[in-house]
């Protein structure tokens, strides 16, 4: 009885816990890949990426990434945090779908 109880309290706490997760897209900022390259070298570039409240559609292309840090529209990423994200977006590009939930694609 007392195996069951513990089960059962495992099994509540990591739901519970669960319920608190959430996919980091709905949680941050979105920086719009402003080039027209398809080139590793540009899509890894964080001079290419700024903030802006616009999203794309659906596509084979790297459209923008979203970031935790809300920045003035405009402006580029945060660096540690574009890093972070970088092989990624390259990824993506490749594959011509998202490697992770920050990472919008377009046509």
């Amino acid at each position: 009885m007392k195996r069951q109880f513990l089960g059962l309290a495992a099994i509540a706490i990591a739901v519970s816990a669960s319920a608190f997760t959430t996919a980091n897209k709905f949680s941050t900022y979105f920086y719009r890949y402003t080039s027209s390259s398809h080139a590793q070298a540009d899509i890894q570039n964080i001079s290419n990426y700024v903030r802006q409240d616009l999203t794309c559609g659906d596509g084979a292309n790297v459209c923008g990434v979203y970031l935790p840090t809300n920045k003035p529209t405009g402006q580029q990423p945060v660096t540690s945090e574009f890093n972070a994200e970088q092989s990624a977006l390259w990824s993506s590009q490749q594959n011509g779908s998202p490697s992770d939930a920050n990472i919008d694609m377009k046509e």
